[in-house]
């Protein structure tokens, strides 16, 4: 398949262009478009895949960019624990997933050949706050936070795609965790310093996937034809804070005895704190039943991997 990626520099992006191509896929990687770049015109490569430079906002520009694509895989937005958040902060990250994706479908809708298949992110923000012995599934009900109301409308945005016959998957990722990116990029450096742990209580729960099961279900989901709608996108082994953090201090030989209390993370974030002080129990139903076999499911053999000993 020739698969078009939005976000394709983005942290799972970076990882899915190699896999995508290992396979024998053939990748476009869409690039945010810069003053003096023209990366649809010059044929420039990225990483093995074919660079398109483009604006995620102008429906000309998305069109012309995914072009003769068999699938796409749409990871655009900006990172929501990037900053604190205000009003303006929560309506650039609105914007840079639902306008995005809604001009996404609109482009895909006036290709001469509609794409067979779109893999769309979204997030387990859409569930909202649960307390910790409630288990989530994809047959849950949406969540009523601000998180919740952004994740409703990305995926709201990205349904119209079926109406030209396009198979939809709406990936509802969790905490991803890898080297050189996501979460960990955050944690690794406090924890290597001894100055790492929990948040707040550290009985909120963490539904995490590596970043191999990330790039893993999104092949699968392009693959596997009986399967759209919701996907949840974490390990079946979901922890609570305070078990990753013995986990990953043990797994680094560092301690963690310093806990961030909430009203310092209240301070950073504001009304963001709550992604972090708050979780959910994400279970993978809908990957497990569709025979979806997790090369990482347990918290101890991911940070293995992600960090062998000598």
């Amino acid at each position: 398949m020739r698969i078009a990626i939005t976000g394709a520099t983005g942290f799972v992006g970076q990882h899915l262009c190699p896999a995508l191509i290992e396979a024998g896929h053939e990748v476009i990687a869409l690039v945010r478009a810069k003053p003096g770049r023209d990366l649809g015109a010059t044929g420039a490569r990225l990483g093995g895949a074919e660079a398109r430079a483009y604006d995620g906002f102008n429906l000309a520009s998305t069109r012309a960019a995914i072009e003769g694509a068999d699938g796409v895989v749409n990871l655009a937005g900006e990172n929501i624990l990037g900053g604190r958040w205000t009003e303006a902060f929560l309506a650039a990250c609105r914007r840079s997933r639902v306008e995005t994706t809604a001009v996404l479908i609109e482009a895909m809708a006036g290709l001469d050949v509609s794409p067979r298949v779109l893999v769309s992110a979204s997030a387990i923000g859409w569930y909202g706050a649960r307390e910790a012995t409630e288990a989530v599934t994809e047959a849950s009900d949406v969540g009523d936070d601000p998180l919740a109301e952004i994740c409703t409308a990305w995926e709201a945005a990205a349904l119209p795609a079926a109406d030209a016959g396009t198979r939809v998957v709406r990936l509802r990722l969790g905490m991803v965790i890898g080297k050189g990116g996501g979460a960990l990029a955050k944690m690794e450096t406090p924890f290597k310093f001894g100055v790492g742990g929990r948040l707040g209580g550290g009985h909120q729960m963490m539904s995490w996937i590596h970043i191999d099961d990330v790039v893993g279900l999104i092949l699968y989901a392009l693959a596997n034809e009986t399967l759209s709608g919701p996907v949840n996108a974490t390990a079946p082994t979901p922890v609570s804070n305070r078990e990753f953090t013995k986990a990953f201090a043990k797994r680094l030989r560092r301690p963690a005895f310093l806990p961030v209390p909430g009203f310092a993370l209240r301070l950073m974030l504001g009304a963001g704190a709550q992604v972090l002080l708050t979780g959910q129990r994400v279970l993978p139903a809908a990957a497990q039943a569709a025979g979806y076999a997790f090369q990482h499911p347990a918290l101890e053999g991911a940070l293995a991997d992600l960090y062998p000993r000598d």
